[in-house]
């Protein structure tokens, strides 16, 4: 693969630039444009953002030549020379995160990034076909049961509450939720929150901003199922430290994506005081600066006043990933997370919490790809149809979500086909695999 990349005058090479370190609680200054040591090794290895070996991904090549063969794409998360050069090069990289949004940062400025690997012969999932004629963001794959939810005037698109309406597209941020990941920031900023399993058990979340302005982090990699979840926001702004090249290439592939990943934008920094790679953030205050689109259409219907939701009483639901075990617990108004056996609390100290948590449920299916320990990377295709259990008010609501089209709104329904009504607020998402017992 060929690819031209225009050198700046600012990309001078390590040995030129001054190594001093930024000051404890310093605001780092963004970076005018990708070091390119680092477009190339995205490019021609994928290498990307600079996240651990142990993530690194197997690819099975599976054309009639190479059947038995292995091809070895890293994936985001591993680590190459060049990635701890640019990890020692990256701007101001150990200076710390700033303790606010709207940090001083300049707009961000991006470069247009490679167009990833070929999936042809690799790639065996199915999101990655929906943009190969497959299946379009207009094409149907299934009937639709409600009409989608339309936004209230005077309210905010993505939590139904009362405001201004902002308009500004969606702002997608992938943060890690591995062990080292905590303390998170930024996800009670959000409005939308979406935890979807990578592979090992292991999960992400996708944390979706318009309303809030926030630092987020730390930042990780992208994957094939971000598609699916996002494709009904318009053109929202994807944010994430990077990805192998086949899982870039789907993702660059889809053209209402508005793609500010590490490997080709300015606006990130690592804070020194966490060890890489989970110490990379963002700010979604100068993305936003430089970001086209509107406001995203309405995701779902809300109650009005004090309207109660009509279902049985559910105080508690677990979640059980394989590697990571969330439980939310209903208290005082509002739903209060946990996982790994403890309270999951932010950085700021607050502990994460939503006024709408609903399970989807979604096939598993193969991508072609292993983890380092030979587990299969899945994907979650999130069009179509499922089931849908919703937890609003303190209770619970059986249903089906159906979303005919890729860019459709996944509307929620009960067993009459009714459309389900949530508290005006922030929703989380629980992705899992179908009729697999992760929940209960």
């Amino acid at each position: 693969m060929e690819i031209s990349i225009g050198v700046s005058k600012n990309m001078q090479p390590q040995s030129q630039r001054s190594n001093r370190r930024a000051p404890r609680g310093a605001t780092p200054p963004a970076r005018t444009i990708r070091p390119l040591a680092a477009i190339v090794c995205l490019a021609l290895a994928g290498c990307g953002g600079g996240d651990e070996t142990a993530d690194d991904i197997a690819i099975a090549a599976r054309s009639e030549q190479t059947a038995s063969s292995t091809t070895t794409v890293p994936d985001a998360t591993s680590t190459s020379e060049v990635d701890l050069a640019y990890a020692a090069d990256e701007p101001q990289a150990e200076s710390t995160t700033p303790t606010t949004a709207g940090s001083g940062l300049p707009p961000v400025t991006t470069i247009v990034g490679p167009s990833g690997g070929d999936p042809d012969n690799i790639y065996i999932g199915t999101i990655g076909s929906l943009s190969l004629d497959t299946l379009t963001l207009d094409q149907e794959v299934a009937d639709a049961l409600a009409d989608p939810p339309k936004l209230q005037p005077g309210t905010h698109p993505l939590t139904g509450l009362p405001g201004e309406l902002i308009d500004r597209p969606a702002a997608v941020v992938k943060i890690d939720n591995g062990p080292a990941a905590s303390p998170h920031t930024g996800l009670n900023a959000a409005d939308i929150v979406i935890e979807e399993e990578v592979e090992g058990g292991v999960t992400r979340f996708a944390a979706i901003f318009q309303s809030n302005s926030s630092i987020v982090g730390p930042v990780r990699s992208g994957r094939t199922t971000d598609v699916t979840l996002i494709s009904s926001l318009g053109q929202p702004l994807l944010m994430y430290s990077g990805a192998n090249d086949i899982t870039e290439g789907i993702l660059r592939r889809h053209s209402h994506i508005q793609n500010h990943s590490f490997a080709t934008s300015s606006g990130y920094w690592r804070d020194e005081s966490r060890k890489a790679p989970s110490n990379l953030y963002t700010d979604t205050a100068p993305h936003w600066a430089s970001a086209d689109g509107s406001a995203p259409p309405a995701q779902f219907a809300y109650r009005s006043g004090d309207t109660g939701a009509d279902g049985m009483s559910a105080p508690e639901i677990v979640i059980d990933y394989g590697a990571n075990r969330a439980v939310w617990h209903w208290h005082e108004g509002k739903w209060d997370r946990s996982q790994r056996g403890k309270r999951h609390l932010l950085a700021n100290g607050e502990q994460v919490s939503a006024a709408n948590v609903i399970i989807l449920e979604a096939e598993r299916v193969a991508t072609g790809m292993t983890d380092a320990a030979g587990g299969i990377v899945p994907e979650f295709p999130f069009v179509g149809s499922g089931r849908a259990v919703v937890f609003t008010d303190g209770e619970r609501l059986d249903g089906t979500w159906t979303k005919p089209r890729l860019g459709d709104v996944a509307v929620l329904t009960d067993r009459n086909d009714a459309v389900i009504e949530l508290t005006p607020g922030r929703t989380w998402i629980q992705l899992v695999e179908s009729g697999k017992g992760m929940w209960r």
